[in-house]
């Protein structure tokens, strides 16, 4: 019988040793935060190549454009503001804020009028006039508009709608017209670059309906189950309906919640999937056809040969999080034939960043995400040993250190470090670069590969700590989905068998609460055609000629 040192691979050989009746060893090796990464493959800790350094053991990728291509973040004045407007000289000032002056009737009506006449020249919500009322200078040359009936605009200096807000409803605008987000007293739409469309509504039995798509989403709700509180996510997508199971924990003073694997398997089956195979595995897709995968195809190639199972992951990983990122609305965005999944962007001003071409995810960025794949396996074989104890393996606590990956899990708007705002949308790629302190509610992190139309490659973005755990939350569930499949189709397609004594033992499932029993495909519905009205009502009413209250 051999012995295997976990973390070590044997010289000139791609897997672990077999014992003579043909069983192999498995102890995938616990991870511990701040550890150097893993072993790669090749016997080298740290792999060079284009956009990689090294600093104090930790693999970081430096984000690049991708061949030909310049992906400097844009927008349409090339970092000076252009006013469309002048104040009169004779216009008084009949108030003054911090960095604001309010103008008079005399002059707002002035600045108004230019404002309009340059909209005029637009097109969308942006060729709209702007309605009669007073008029607010700030100190960047953008401008407040408060109007009749309680209507408050805020405009760029180049004219276009920034936001609105009236009667407890507030929307943002993209510079090119198209709605960014809307909050409502019972709703908060969230509209990606691409269209992509998250609807959010607080329910009165304190569970939450989230609309990710055209009859997708699911319904959270708290239960208490066996004596321990819990948070239950009811899913549906593609008429099939499926539940996952969330356990809180508490960092920092707040309470954030992890999801809990459905199944954990036998040890064997973890390492099995840990340690690299035999031989490279050739795996066809079955989605390289279809629609979502013809539009990111220059932003995301999979392996197509497989040399472990952590690898194989990492493709199942993306390509379902990029699946639902198009079936989220993105498919509206994406041009005739693919690719090309952005339009519309020469309209930007110096409160937008966007990319202007994709930055594809490298195999570099692979390799990290396969590694952050072993680490979870990893944790998932001790979870499996001691079920009790998962709730606490993967954490923010354990995943906020610097150089960690997070891919992001559905259209989020962030902040750049300089202030302007940019789109993240599912499937991009952000690495944490320190730390938060203590008291952050949010943590910086440099995107290192985003598709065209969202924040440029190389900038930091604040991202919201529930936000990071959403990544991290979306990762645990598609490697969970993952492994399913693996088990299911280990020995076919062009994969390797398992071990007998990998695979015999069944999954186990965890314990978790009963599925629940409401419809919720119709709550997803009803809930797409009120966001729809909601945001048709919105531009409505900021324009009517005689607007009424809500």
């Amino acid at each position: 019988m051999h012995t295997y040192t976990p973390g070590v691979y044997p010289s000139g050989s791609a897997s672990s040793p077999r014992s003579s009746p043909g069983e192999t060893t498995y102890t995938p090796h616990v991870y511990t935060p701040g550890a150097p990464a893993t072993t790669h493959p090749s016997g080298n800790t740290i792999v060079s190549g284009e956009g990689v350094r090294t600093s104090n053991g930790a693999t970081i990728y430096t984000p690049h454009a991708s061949t030909g291509t310049s992906n400097t973040p844009t927008n349409a004045s090339g970092g000076a503001t252009h006013a469309v407007y002048s104040v009169p000289a004779s216009s008084a000032a009949v108030g003054r804020g911090a960095g604001s002056s309010a103008l008079g009737p005399v002059g707002s009506q002035s600045v108004l009028h230019q404002v309009n006449t340059a909209r005029a020249g637009l097109t969308g919500i942006n060729k709209r006039s702007i309605p009669p009322g007073q008029v607010a200078v700030i100190a960047d040359k953008s401008l407040t508009v408060t109007a009749s009936n309680g209507r408050q605009f805020n405009l760029r200096p180049n004219g276009t709608l920034a936001s609105y807000s009236a009667h407890g409803k507030s929307a943002s605008f993209r510079a090119d017209g198209r709605l960014a987000s809307l909050h409502t007293p019972t709703m908060d739409i969230v509209r990606g670059p691409r269209g992509q469309r998250t609807v959010i509504s607080q329910r009165p039995d304190h569970s939450r309906l989230v609309s990710t798509g055209a009859h997708q989403g699911y319904l959270e709700r708290p239960v208490t189950y066996h004596g321990h509180d819990y948070v239950q996510r009811t899913y549906v997508s593609g008429g099939r309906s499926s539940t996952r199971a969330y356990a809180g924990y508490r960092y920092r003073g707040r309470t954030f919640y992890n999801y809990l694997p459905a199944y954990y398997y036998d040890p064997l089956f973890y390492g099995w999937a840990y340690y690299p195979w035999d031989a490279m595995a050739a795996y066809r897709w079955g989605w390289m056809g279809a629609a979502w995968f013809g539009c990111d195809a220059g932003y995301f190639d999979p392996s197509g040969a497989y040399q472990s199972g952590a690898y194989w992951l990492t493709d199942y990983y993306l390509s379902e999080t990029l699946a639902a990122d198009f079936d989220a609305g993105a498919q509206a965005g994406c041009a005739a034939g693919g690719g090309d999944a952005a339009a519309g962007y020469d309209s930007q001003e110096d409160d937008e960043t966007y990319a202007p071409a994709d930055t594809p995810i490298t195999p570099e960025i692979k390799q990290m995400i396969a590694e952050e794949v072993q680490r979870q396996l990893a944790y998932e074989n001790a979870a499996a040993a001691k079920p009790d104890d998962a709730p606490a393996l993967d954490g923010l606590p354990q995943v906020l250190t610097a150089g960690h990956l997070f891919v992001a899990s559905q259209a989020l708007s962030v902040t750049t470090a300089d202030g302007q705002q940019c789109a993240l949308s599912a499937g991009d790629t952000t690495r944490l670069i320190a730390t938060p302190p203590d008291d952050a509610v949010a943590a910086d992190l440099i995107v290192v590969s985003s598709r065209k139309g969202d924040c440029p490659a190389g900038v930091t973005v604040s991202v919201p700590l529930e936000s990071l755990q959403e990544m991290q939350n979306n990762f645990r569930a598609q490697l969970d989905s993952g492994l399913q499949t693996l088990h299911a189709q280990q020995g076919q397609n062009g994969l390797p068998g398992a071990p007998y004594s990998a695979i015999a033992p069944p999954p186990r499932p965890s314990d978790e609460p009963p599925a629940d029993d409401e419809n919720v495909q119709s709550l997803l519905d009803a809930q797409q055609q009120q966001a729809t009205q909601e945001e048709t009502g919105v531009t409505q009413s900021a324009f009517a000629s005689s607007p009424q209250g809500h």
